[in-house]
Formats: C-alpha cells, structure tokens, sequence
C-alpha cells in the first residue's frame, strides 16, 4: 500500500510525496528527521490531502501528476472540487489547442533541456512568453550525470571561484524558487568535509585561512570522521557549499513541459531550421529567435562550431554506502557527494582532456575502486558506473548571447563543471538582455568572439 500525500509547508507552499509508511513520513516532515528535504526549513507543516494507492507504479505516476499541476489545480484536488478540476484540465487543452491554430507561432525555440535549457524556459515563462522546447531525452548527459555540486572555491590553490559574491547567492535563491514551484527539494546546503591527501595541500589550505578565506575553515573535530574514513593529514571544512538535486529538478520540469505543451521530445536536426527573415522555422513551428542550449551538440553547430569550445571527459560511480552520514560533501582527491535517496553517494569525477570514446571505462572502475578501498571504512556498493563529455571552453567562460551576424539566433552554452551554478545567472542575464536589453557580462557574452562567428 502506498499514500500520496500534499502538505501545506509554513512558506505557503505545497508539498506533494509518496511514502509507503504514512505515519512515519509524517512525523519525519514534522521532526525535521532529512534536513536536505524540502520541508525542513518550511514547518511547520500541515496534511492537506493524501490518498491511498495500490500499485508502485501508480503511485510514481500519480505523484508525478501532481506535482507538474499549478497551485489551482492542486487547490481543486485539496478541496474534492471535482468541476473545477475538470474546468482547469480543460482549459489547459484549449489553450494548446490555441497554440497549434495559431501555426505554430512562438515566441523562442529552445533547443536542450539540460541545466541551461531547463532555467531559460524558466525564466521565459516568468516573464509570460511562449516557448517550444526540443529535447529527445539522452539519458547520459552532463547535466544528468553531474553531481550538482556547487562549490565556492576550486583548484589545488583553493582560490574563490568566479563572480561568487554574485553567482552564488543568486543561485541558492534561484534553486528554491524553482523548488517551491515544483513542490520538489531542488537545492541543499552541505559543508564540504576535505580530507588532506597530502602535505602540500593541507599546507594550502592553512594557508588560505590564514588569508581570511570567508569559505575555508578548521574542522573544529578533526577525529569525527574516524569511524567513516581513513584519513592521515586531517581535515578541513568548505562552508557555503550546496548540492542540486538534478535528479528531481530535471524529471519534475520536464513533466511540468509535457503538461503544458511546451515539449517537443525529438532529437533536434539542424538541416529542417530554417532563417527566414526576422523569424526561424522548424517544421511546423516558427519563432522569433531559437537559442542553442545542447551541450556538445553546439561544437558541431555550423552557426557556433568557430567557438573555442574544449570538451573533456568526466567519468563517475553512484556508490551504496550504508551507514554514511548524507549531512556533508567529502573529499579526498575525489568526491563523494550525498544523493536525495538515502545511502546513495556519487564518486567522481574525472577530467579527460584527450579520449578516443565517451563510454565508460574499466580503468576508471578499478581505479575509484580502489580509491573508496582505501578511504573507507564502511562496506560500499558500486551500483553504477557512468561518464559523460562536458562542454567546457578554453577560457572557462560561457557562451551567452546572439550570433553578433544572425540575430535570431542565440545561445547559452559552455558552463563546463560550473553549470549548477552559472546557468540560472546567466539564463536570467540572456532573458533579460533579449526581452530589455540589457547588457551580457563581457566576459560570457559571445560578441567578444564576433570575428571568428563571422567566418562561419
């Protein structure tokens, strides 16, 4: 037996879940038992509405339901107004019955439902405009095997990552923004716990907290962590750190897209656009402008392929670790990083810059093998091995903006390991730049490429 359940949380949001032990869960959403749940910031809390399901699969596909409806929609459900469930169902079919009379006429075409493709529609649909976006679903991509990790401090020098005063404030909002409209956890705060891997590292860190580093500090336990790991040199602790949940934030979008119309799952062929004036089309469709957000798929674009893209490959394990606190990021050379379902852990990552294939490899395998041999304490399971191509950039900035010689034509590309953190900043930055006007950060935008963009 399973319960579908929706909790009104003390934001005055709502919160749909499904449990298989109801009371239990309960009390857990009161008792704040997962502090990386939604709810544990927001209560107190109260059941609204829950229901009893036979089936795993119904259950699954019933949350999913809820959770891609709007606030009336869920508020019609909460109060059994059948007739105004019915009139809403409605008249969501008459508006995308609207939108295919109309030809076809949108305002954006957005190609990618990664990570950047995810937060441009977001904020497109903030600001009310129409959209189409083109996706076919890859299972492996970067977004989908990235961690989500959001870390303000990178490299063996332990320096601050780049506009972090304004990058990541905004994204800790931008997350639970997203997350509240989605009735999902789609962001969590997580000290990072780094465990020295050698003399010369912890050196560097002491270093930087010497300097006054807002991020890095002593780990005021440095024995806390002895029952878990191995660990020689100590350990220090990287505050500010955040993980997102990827792996409920993109399922639960794209279900809101399905809902809406404004999914078209296909693979993209670029040969079927067509320029036609101050327009494109694609097939039946025709926008004002299209903007590329599809990863590596943009290196073969013959509108972006002069950009300095430089893809490398990262290959990672979701690892079982009974027992392991899911309260902190670790490190020890590698990462490992709590995932939303318990005793998950991502290991990882790699950075491949010369490779012969993106598939996954044994020498990988053995070596994270290894590594979590050596580093823990606690028994582990691999459960799943994966790798991925990013789409890094030579100069490690994003591509954001119009092709400076075809203004109907955009992208927002390049994040490279940064994307959890740089995309909602720059989707926001390229919204406002195309519906205001208002000015790309130079840094990211692509008109500082405009010379080579016009050899296409």
């Amino acid at each position: 037996m399973y319960v579908v359940y929706i909790l009104l949380s003390a934001d005055n949001s709502y919160y749909t879940g499904l449990t298989n032990d109801f009371e239990k869960r309960i009390w857990q959403h009161e008792t704040g038992f997962f502090p990386e749940c939604y709810t544990f910031k927001r209560r107190p809390l109260k059941l609204l509405w829950h229901t009893i399901v036979n089936s795993t699969e119904k259950a699954n596909s019933l949350e999913r339901q809820i959770k891609g409806w709007s606030r009336k929609k869920k508020e019609a459900l909460i109060n059994n107004n059948i007739e105004e469930l019915k009139r809403l169902s409605k008249q969501k079919k008459e508006s995308a019955k609207a939108l295919r009379q109309a030809q076809g006429r949108i305002d954006y075409l957005i190609v990618g439902q990664g990570i950047s493709g995810t937060w441009l529609s977001y904020y497109l649909q903030k600001e009310n405009k129409s959209f189409i976006v083109i996706d076919n679903n890859e299972s492996i991509t970067p977004s989908k095997v990235s961690a989500g990790i959001i870390n303000p401090v990178t490299g063996r020098r332990m320096v601050k990552v780049w506009m972090a005063e304004e990058i990541l404030p905004f994204a800790w909002d931008a997350y639970n923004e997203i997350g509240n409209f989605l009735d999902i956890a789609a962001i969590s705060q997580k000290n990072l716990v780094d465990f020295f891997p050698n003399p010369h590292q912890r050196q560097v860190f002491l270093e930087r907290i010497d300097e006054g580093d807002e991020y890095l500090h002593s780990y005021p336990e440095q024995n806390q962590f002895n029952q878990f790991f191995n660990y020689d040199l100590g350990c220090g602790e990287i505050r500010h750190c955040y993980t997102v949940h990827l792996e409920n934030m993109l399922p639960a979008w794209r279900l809101h897209l399905k809902n809406n119309d404004q999914l078209l799952e296909e693979e993209f062929d670029l040969e079927k656009l067509m320029i036609t004036g101050k327009h494109v089309a694609y097939k039946d469709l025709r926008a004002e402008k299209i903007i590329f957000c599809d990863g590596l798929s943009s290196f073969e674009n013959r509108y972006f392929k002069q950009l300095p893209f430089a893809p490398n490959k990262g290959e990672v394990l979701i690892v079982e670790i009974p027992g392991l606190p899911g309260q902190h990021i670790y490190k020890k050379g590698f990462v490992l990083a709590p995932l939303a379902a318990e005793n998950l852990f991502w290991f990882g990552s790699n950075y491949q810059w010369s490779f012969s294939h993106a598939d996954p490899t044994r020498e990988f395998y053995e070596q994270g093998e290894r590594h979590l041999k050596t580093w823990l304490k606690l028994p582990f399971k691999i459960i799943e091995h994966k790798a991925s191509l990013r789409p890094a950039t030579l100069e490690r900035r994003p591509f954001i903006g119009l092709h400076p010689h075809q203004k109907n034509i955009g992208i927002l590309n390049g994040m490279g390991t940064k994307g959890c953190s740089l995309a909602p900043y720059f989707a926001d930055q390229l919204v406002q730049h195309l519906l205001y006007d208002k000015a790309i950060d130079p840094l990211a935008g692509i008109d500082r490429f405009q010379k080579i963009l016009s050899k296409q």
